[in-house]
């Protein structure tokens, strides 16, 4: 196989050439960025197609389950912009502070801010500075406690219980300002109380979505100091890492270290690839009785604040909801079931009273994160399930700090070939994606190198397609995952309440998701195979005109095609070979030009050998050359015709065919002579061994033929005349196609200038379509003939005068072949020969 392999790759040294060139084209668009785009959508499709969610509805019997998730959401949605008991946004002191007081004593771990607080709450400085302008300044001392104190003071006391908090910062840039950049802090009363901050700047892709997750920013002035993010404050204060405890980066592993997190970036960046769990947790099924699909925990704003001591605005929805997580609360609507019994049993299943127990509560030892996923705001993003089961759908931008935050505490990174898919300039061209490259691009090559290109065509869809499956089989750990995903179609009782197929693959265990580049792979295999087509096509053309400047006047355009498509290029010299030899000459020629005027003797012969050579050419034989009225041709070479000796008679019947449709239009014509319209040519064919080549000086050389065969047809195109018939046929060649024509058996000779004897045939028509009068004549020589080789010259005379009154004679027909036979035989009574008599007649001219 490797011998027939570098067999092929020599003779496709060209197309290995061009196959590394589009290697290294496609590597450098890879590095320029030219297939960002595609290979970033086609990451999505491996997300919301392929893989599917890890958690939420539909996915409840994953190992991500089992694992659980660490992160609960409190969002601003529809219903707390609805049953809220104040405006957005919301007064810090009557309601955040009122959040943070309950979710901590609900067991939060953690709870974490994705809203910003770096300026004053507008409703307290409104009130203050209303009674500052008042005369009375007594009245200052009647107001509230200034919400940003309030709301500093929850923070203190939650994190007085163990719950940390973290409010999220911004990094921003006013070109007027020195130094321009500098961080958006919340404002100073709620820093007293000394929470953690981190940095909520997006980092997007070229497309505007949300892939990657930042582990740290900088500031242009203080380039060595980190601001970590929100996300990894978050993981900060839920593994109660040290202040002191910064990240740590292993440039060769491209790792981050960070505490007991070993975060795998991309490569030379502080960015790693969140590895989404599942669509917006809010995310709203088609067609479905499924409310949400709850890829996390996620709960309104409305139920946290929904307490004895908050009327919310709807009285229908307020049921104190909140109070049955809360350590000594009551929910007024279990102080409300009459029954005793029943009233009990609820409290018991609720955990509530004397068996409390913080442990139920669904906020215990989590990381809460708080955010707006209302509309009105615009706090969303486009992360790789957007289009998830067709319909877009855009993420809260607090669900993808809890992406981020979970994939760093599950260790469930995604692995990347060469550590990155895109932005490779300035990167380092990752060398694994060049092995890749090359080793599909040489696949695509051997491809094309051992079949033709439509079928190499088929094998690169193929190819393409098989690719494209191992690549998402990788990502969701399972190489079956095609098969099983047209399964899924094919048989659609396999899907779950109509979603796709995706739900009867498993999904990949913790970091089992490997990503590999498919958009710069597959666009290396159409190139290689487009770049090698339009070469070979390019060649092809050039190798056809050399062959058609070449033979294009010996032989068909159909036989160079075929001499090409079978790559049997001709030898310059001879090649020998068993081929059928062909001569015709018109009869009685040189009187043509005492009749005719050079003008007109040309155009005659120009429109006879016209239609001669068409004839030739359509029966596949290989014009050697015109000899003034002559034409010398053969079959067999340069391209092998397997019926060679079938050829050459049907060429010679349908010749004569096409001269009396000559005959006819020139005797229509009435300025062309008696002679013209009585013309007639006789034709010799013989088979047997035959050198053909480009034969001549190095100066200037013809396509022939030479060897004994071609003599022998030549002298029987010339003797046919002593015999007075057209096309007289060596018996090489009749034997050859005996059963497909008629014959007459002409003679046993020895031509001129020839030692050996040879049988000679008369070819008369196809196999039954003899004329009867032709036929009878035919039979009458054949009697006769038989006494002539009985040496009975008596009878023999007598037949062939028989034999002679039934030949058919036209004008310019001197004599037959009874006619010739008759003074034979009368020299040969009178001249006998040996009793052994071979019934061999020498011709003594040509």
């Amino acid at each position: 196989m490797l011998k027939k392999i570098r067999k092929i790759a020599e003779q496709n040294l060209a197309g290995l050439l061009i196959t590394i060139g589009t290697v290294v084209v496609v590597s450098f668009l890879h590095w320029v960025g030219a297939f960002d785009t595609l290979e970033l959508k086609l990451y999505d499709y491996r997300f919301h197609s392929v893989r599917g969610p890890l958690t939420g509805w539909a996915a409840k019997d994953s190992t991500y389950i089992k694992h659980g998730t660490d992160v609960v959401l409190v969002e601003v949605d529809d219903e707390a912009w609805r049953l809220m008991p104040e405006e957005w946004p919301y007064p810090r002191g009557t309601i955040w502070a009122r959040v943070v007081d309950n979710l901590s004593k609900a067991g939060a771990s953690v709870i974490v801010f994705d809203i910003q607080f770096d300026s004053p709450e507008a409703k307290s400085e409104y009130l203050y500075d209303f009674a500052a302008n008042l005369e009375d300044s007594t009245i200052l001392d009647l107001l509230p406690e200034h919400g940003d104190r309030l709301f500093g003071k929850s923070i203190a006391d939650a994190m007085g219980r163990g719950t940390e908090v973290v409010i999220n910062v911004k990094m921003v840039t006013e070109p007027s300002r020195y130094p321009p950049q500098y961080i958006a802090m919340p404002v100073k009363e709620l820093l007293h109380s000394d929470p953690e901050t981190g940095l909520i700047n997006d980092y997007l892709d070229e497309d505007g979505f949300a892939r990657r997750y930042s582990i740290a920013g900088y500031l242009d002035h203080e380039p060595e100091k980190a601001y970590l993010t929100l996300g990894m404050k978050a993981v900060k204060a839920f593994a109660g890492i040290g202040d002191s405890v910064l990240p740590i980066h292993d440039h060769e592993n491209n790792i981050w270290q960070y505490g007991p997190y070993s975060i795998k970036a991309l490569s030379r960046s502080n960015t790693f690839l969140t590895n989404y769990y599942g669509p917006a947790s809010g995310y709203k099924l088609r067609d479905s009785n499924v409310p949400k699909w709850g890829t996390y925990p996620h709960y309104s704003l409305a139920y946290i604040i929904d307490t004895e001591e908050i009327t919310l605005r709807d009285p229908m929805e307020d049921i104190d909801w909140m109070d049955q997580f809360l350590p000594g609360k009551m929910p007024e609507w279990i102080l409300a079931i009459e029954d005793s019994v029943e009233r009990q049993e609820m409290i018991e299943m609720m955990g509530l009273g004397a068996e409390f127990d913080i442990a139920n509560s669904p906020f215990y030892n989590k990381i809460v994160l708080i955010g707006v996923s209302v509309e009105i705001v615009h706090d969303v993003k486009s992360t790789p399930y957007y289009n998830f089961l067709g319909v877009p759908q855009l993420m809260p931008g607090v669900e993808t700090h809890a992406n981020a935050i979970q994939t760093i505490l599950h260790d469930n990174y995604l692995r990347v070939m060469g550590d990155r898919l895109v932005d490779i300039i300035g990167m380092g061209y990752p060398l694994s994606h060049l092995w890749l490259l090359l080793l599909i691009c040489i696949i695509t090559f051997i491809m094309i190198a051992f079949v033709n290109p439509v079928i190499a065509g088929i094998l690169v869809l193929i190819e393409i397609l098989m690719y494209f499956a191992v690549a998402c089989g990788l990502f969701t750990a399972d190489l079956w995952w095609f098969l099983k995903f047209v399964a899924a179609r094919v048989f659609p009782d396999s899907f779950v309440n109509g979603h796709p197929g995706w739900f009867s693959t498993p999904l990949p265990g913790i970091g089992e998701s490997l990503l590999i580049p498919i958009a710069m792979p597959i666009a290396g295999i159409v190139l290689t195979y487009t770049s090698n087509v339009i070469y070979k096509f390019l060649n092809e053309q050039k190798d056809k005109k050399f062959l058609k400047s070449t033979f294009g006047t010996y032989i068909s355009p159909e036989l160079i095609d075929q001499m090409y498509e079978n790559k049997k290029e001709p030898k310059l010299g001879g090649d020998e070979g068993y081929h059928t030899a062909f001569f015709s000459d018109i009869q009685s020629f040189s009187s043509f030009s005492e009749v005719l005027d050079p003008k007109r003797m040309v155009s005659l012969m120009n429109e006879y050998l016209t239609e001669m050579t068409n004839v030739l050419l359509n029966r596949q034989g290989t014009l050697d050359k015109y000899i003034g009225d002559s034409i010398v041709a053969f079959y067999g070479s340069p391209m092998p015709v397997e019926d060679h000796e079938y050829q050459a008679c049907m060429t010679a019947l349908e010749m004569d065919e096409r001269l009396a449709e000559l005959r006819a239009k020139w005797l229509s014509e009435e300025d062309w002579p008696e002679i013209v319209r009585n013309m007639q040519h006789r034709i010799g064919l013989g088979s047997g061994d035959i050198v053909t080549g480009n034969m001549g000086s190095t100066m200037r050389m013809n396509y022939t033929m030479m060897g004994d065969t071609v003599n022998i047809a030549s002298r029987l195109e010339s003797s046919a005349k002593q015999y007075g018939v057209y096309i007289q046929v060596m018996e090489t060649t009749q034997r050859a196609v005996k059963d497909q024509f008629e014959w007459r058996f002409l003679d046993y000779v020895r031509v001129k200038g020839k030692r050996v004897p040879v049988k000679v045939y008369e070819l008369l028509a196809e196999k039954d379509k003899m004329a009867d009068d032709l036929a009878a004549a035919v039979a009458a020589f054949h009697e006769a003939q038989n006494h002539y080789f009985n040496q009975d010259w008596n009878r023999a005379i007598k037949a062939f005068k028989e034999a002679e009154k039934l030949e058919i004679m036209f004008p310019g027909r001197n004599t037959n072949p009874s006619t010739i036979y008759i003074p034979r035989c009368e020299h040969l009574k009178k001249n006998p020969p040996e009793k052994d008599w071979d019934g061999v007649w020498t011709l003594t001219s040509k």
